[in-house]
């Protein structure tokens, strides 16, 4: 048995680690967690248990470099004993690995993360990525050619596979039938625009008279819906059933809009940055739009259908990629055994 560390830094990895969880329960895992976003929340509804250490130390570059040392000396500290460190692109989660002796297993899906990646990649053993990503990129951030494995698909392929929709979600929401709205992630560094076009979003639909959910990511984002009748709910609502349940979803970064894309869900990206190359790959297959004008993507959403959820693809790409983590586990334990 195999005592893996999961580190989770972001509101999509409860879901993404719980397959994992689920699936590999001949090995044990300890969780940690920085204080950010909706990730506590969302951790004690999947009941997974996890200490907490450290914070978002926001976009300022200097404040996050300072708070990314801080983080690795407390988790080098702090964090459990552990056998191998698995991570969907945790800095600190590779640091504190390399520091301690430990092997490294990396999911990861951001190319253009590239002072991150420079700090990271070099030390991790195994970089598990979606094909869609140019494995020259990789190489000149830092990754070792004979480290990168690469799979078909997406990473939401991977939790999605186990989806089973709540029955009991629309009770949740004053309406059946609405769009979702998430905005941009404005305190990120990698974020360089700082002007939102969620208001111009609501405005837009409000005319057209669409219920709007609206999932703000930080406080001052329940601004933009001051005096408007868009919904904001109590708490956080699992990204899978927002996705299945919405007409349409747009979202000011990737992962959201992928997740209804692999779902059958039309999906709006706004995102401000440059597009990584998995939402590329999802624009070509025309199941993203990527537009930053509202009218562009009003016209978008009530002129696209639905398609029918099929996860037989997600199931797919999460059996192959659960067989290369059990290859690691398994090259892992006898290296571990014999040296």
């Amino acid at each position: 048995m195999t005592l893996i560390w999961i580190d989770i830094k972001n509101s999509h990895e409860p879901a993404f680690f719980r397959s994992f969880i689920s699936k590999f329960r001949d090995h044990e895992f300890v969780i940690t967690s920085r204080r950010y976003a909706e990730i506590q929340k969302l951790l004690d509804k999947y009941q997974m248990k996890n200490k907490v250490i450290g914070a978002h130390y926001g976009g300022n570059i200097i404040k996050k470099m300072c708070g990314l040392a801080i983080r690795d000396l407390s988790l080098y500290l702090k964090a459990p004993a552990f056998d191998v460190s698995l991570s969907h692109g945790s800095i600190n989660a590779i640091h504190v690995a390399k520091m301690r002796n430990k092997p490294t297993i990396s999911f990861y899906d951001n190319e253009k993360a590239a002072i991150g990646n420079k700090i990271s990649f070099r030390f991790v053993d195994y970089l598990i990525t979606p094909r869609a990503l140019p494995i020259g990129n990789l190489i000149e951030q830092g990754a070792i050619e004979d480290h990168i494995i690469q799979y078909d698909g997406f990473k939401e392929d991977i939790y999605e596979a186990d989806f089973i929709p709540d029955p009991d979600f629309l009770n949740y929401l004053p309406f059946n039938d609405f769009i979702t709205i998430r905005p941009e992630a404005l305190q990120a560094a990698y974020v360089k625009e700082k002007n939102s076009i969620v208001p111009d979003l609501f405005k837009a639909f409000i005319r057209e008279n669409v219920n709007i959910l609206y999932l703000p990511r930080y406080k001052t984002d329940r601004d933009y819906a001051k005096g408007l009748d868009v919904f904001i709910p109590d708490g956080p609502l699992k990204g899978l059933d927002v996705c299945y349940y919405s007409k349409a979803v747009l979202t000011g970064s990737g992962t959201f809009a992928r997740e209804a894309a692999c779902m059958g869900t039309p999906a709006v990206s706004f995102y401000p940055e440059d597009l990584l190359a998995v939402d590329q790959k999802l624009i070509h297959d025309n199941l993203v739009l990527h537009s930053r004008n509202a009218t562009e993507i009003v016209e978008y959403v009530l002129g696209k259908k639905k398609r029918r959820p099929d996860i037989s693809r997600s199931k797919r790409v999460q059996g192959d990629v659960f067989k290369i983590l059990e290859e690691i586990l398994a090259e892992v334990d006898r290296k571990e055994r014999y040296g």
